[in-house]
């Protein structure tokens, strides 16, 4: 009898074990189509600014670490690393085996090389965010499978650069970077390899039966490129593509859809209205803040973001761990009108317009053209100052001409947000260091010596609890001084075959609009979808 037992065992055993490679292949024969609505110049994966760019980038590339569903780092091309006491030191232990897609042996000295392009400074039009990397004051390997980094200062949130992807040195040594065609045509380590790239019209990868981790479960990503967002939705609804990004009012549109799902996923894109604080009048913090209490936050996320988002008082959602929720500040016009009284503006010619020192409380508001969430927002925000004697005239500039100048320099509906750590576009958003700077930071030229001292204390603070309290008292005094008028946090909204399975949303960094990006937001795990 035991004998029998064991023989029907293994036999079950044999069967469940056939079936694996038999499904894990039906997936790999499936192809999963997204379509964008705006098609990229380049695969540059370091090309962007923003930390969440560094992270799950088209899949081709690897960084010695990602970021995982909790937007925690996690393993990558180093399966583990240690940081020593002092924060400055991190040494990294890297997998064996890796290949690039070209069949090449990976090795330690593409990470130097990758980490060498962006310190050296030389090729910032290529890499702009290379002056965050100055940071590091040494790379050593160690031995083929150690390295170590070296930092000038210990800044808690650099462990987040770690997720930098890796460039192929036998590739790219020696290029003139501007040049070179392996941005059209990448090699990576990742997950998925570059197939091919009709301009224009798709652009394809395949899963890489050479990579380290876990397999792809689809076989093939395609990205097909629709800029008309209702031929993308009539695409969806056909079946013809798996998943799109939507703009937030055209849920409506996908209700009821037959096998279509709307995933709306929370995002840390903050939308503000900058006051440049060293121009008349808004070097006046009375007027900021009536200009805060004066618009209709609710209004503007009920009608512009149909509702998918949240109220904004300060540069955090109220899900993030550092969150005061003692900033929280309602509507309030009568306030409003009270605090510009109180600043000494009257309508002293009675055209309907406050005045002060024979000065009229006017002024543009410069807003993108081709940007309907933000002329849609510049037009409430109109609407909301007038009533308290604020003439606001509306300017409309296309992208190309809204430089960082621009940007810093004007009244303008301005967009941030990283979900990751707090000191991540915070520090250069409210700092004073970066006033005046060839950047588009610190827009609204802020100036709080307090602020400075509390964003220098957050970046090298360990203990977690003590940081918690030093942003939370910085959003207090963000309140306090409204910089820029805080105004509303966006959703993301997605429409999704309900045929693929092993999506997991999670905060979102400040993306690329409504055209969906092949970087970060809900595609961050693609390669761990399943398609039914």
């Amino acid at each position: 009898m035991k004998t029998i037992n064991f023989l029907v065992a293994v036999v079950l055993i044999a069967l469940f074990m056939a079936t694996l490679p038999l499904a894990v292949a039906e997936d790999a024969g499936k192809m999963l189509n997204i379509a964008l609505g705006k098609e990229p110049d380049d695969l540059n994966p370091i090309a962007g600014t923003g930390h969440g760019e560094f992270y799950d980038v088209i899949k081709v590339y690897s960084g010695l670490l990602k970021s995982d569903d909790k937007l925690q780092a996690a393993p990558d091309i180093a399966e583990s690393w240690d940081i020593s006491p002092d924060g400055r030191t991190y040494t990294f232990h890297l997998r064996e085996g890796i290949k690039w897609h070209d069949g090449t042996a990976f090795t330690a000295d593409d990470i130097l090389f990758t980490y060498e392009l962006l310190r050296s400074g030389e090729w910032t039009s290529v890499f702009p965010a290379s002056s965050e990397y100055e940071a590091i004051k040494d790379i050593s390997i160690l031995d083929p499978h150690t390295v170590t980094f070296t930092l000038n200062d210990p800044i808690v949130a650099f462990i987040e650069r770690f997720s930098l992807p890796i460039l192929p040195r036998h590739i790219l040594e020696g290029q003139d970077l501007l040049k070179t065609d392996f941005w059209q045509e990448p090699i990576g380590t990742g997950p998925y390899k570059f197939v091919s790239w009709n301009k224009g019209e798709d652009l394809t990868f395949q899963s890489n039966p050479d990579f380290y981790g876990e397999a792809p479960r689809i076989g093939t990503l395609k990205y097909v490129f629709v800029p008309d967002e209702s031929a993308r939705i009539n695409l969806l609804k056909s079946g013809e593509v798996d998943a799109i990004k939507i703009d937030l009012r055209s849920t409506e549109s996908l209700k009821g859809a037959n096998g279509v799902t709307v995933n709306s996923a929370p995002s840390a894109n903050w939308y503000a209205l900058n006051m440049p604080n060293r121009m008349w009048p808004f070097n006046m913090r009375e007027v900021r803040q009536a200009i805060s209490y004066a618009i209709d936050k609710q209004q503007i996320l009920d009608t512009i973001f149909n509702g998918q988002g949240e109220i904004s008082y300060g540069p955090f959602r109220q899900e993030d761990w550092i969150y005061n929720p003692d900033i929280v500040a309602a509507f309030d016009p009568e306030r409003a009108k009270s605090l510009l009284a109180d600043a000494g503006f009257k309508d002293t010619d009675g055209d309907g317009i406050l005045d002060k020192d024979g000065k009229s409380l006017e002024f543009e508001l410069v807003y993108p053209s081709d940007n309907s969430e933000r002329k849609d927002i510049s037009i409430a925000i109109k609407t909301d100052l007038a009533k308290m004697g604020i003439n606001m005239e509306l300017v409309g500039k296309s992208w190309d001409e809204i430089s960082y100048d621009v940007f810093r320099d004007n009244v303008i509906i301005m967009a941030w947000g990283s979900p990751f750590d707090p000191d991540d576009q915070n520090y250069q958003n409210w700092n004073s260091k970066f006033i005046g700077k060839e950047s588009w930071w610190n827009a609204a030229s802020y100036s709080n010596p307090e602020v400075d001292g509390l964003l220098e204390e957050g970046r090298t603070t360990f203990d977690k609890e003590k940081r918690k309290e030093i942003y939370q008292k910085l959003q207090s005094i963000l309140a306090e001084d409204q910089p820029v008028a805080f105004l509303i946090f966006s959703n993301y909204v997605y429409g999704l075959s309900d045929r693929i399975t092993g999506i997991k949303p999670r905060n979102a960094p400040h993306g690329q609009g409504n055209n969906g990006g092949i970087t970060g937001e809900i595609w961050w795990n693609v390669e761990e979808w399943q398609k039914e």
